[in-house]
């Protein structure tokens, strides 16, 4: 009966040390390569976005998003700290209804309960689409 709780025991911790450093391999991918498999590069910062009419969006990971607003205009935003739901959110929107989005604002991220979690931005770049075989 011992015998059998520590090879339990050892089990759970061979689980636990196999899954820990699953998570850490994803951690690290650069936000560079991050971007590329999305067929995207990272342009210059900008401080403020002017009527950001948000046709798409999807989260790259807990702190950075990109959105598409117009045909060809993409941002890459950046937050100030981790937003867990921002993986998994049904809508955004921004709490600066001056017409511009501006890097000291926030992401008002809605969960699946109704929550709405205030994500504050800390930058903002242009991405600039890259021209590959697959999205010629």
């Amino acid at each position: 009966m011992i015998h059998k709780i520590l090879l339990g025991f050892g089990d759970a911790m061979l689980v636990f040390m196999v899954v820990a450093c699953a998570g850490n391999a994803a951690d690290s991918v650069s936000l560079e390569e991050k971007l590329a498999q999305r067929g995207f590069t990272i342009r210059q910062p900008i401080k403020r976005v002017n009527n950001p009419r948000v046709l798409s969006w999807s989260s790259i990971d807990r702190e950075h998003l990109i959105i598409k607003l117009g045909a060809s205009r993409y941002y890459l935003l950046t937050l100030r700290t981790t937003c867990n739901p921002i993986l998994s959110a049904p809508s955004i929107s921004f709490s600066n209804t001056s017409g511009y989005l501006t890097d000291n604002g926030q992401v008002l991220v809605q969960d699946s309960r109704e929550h709405v979690a205030h994500c504050s931005i800390s930058t903002i770049h242009e991405l600039e689409k890259v021209k590959t075989i697959a999205n010629r």
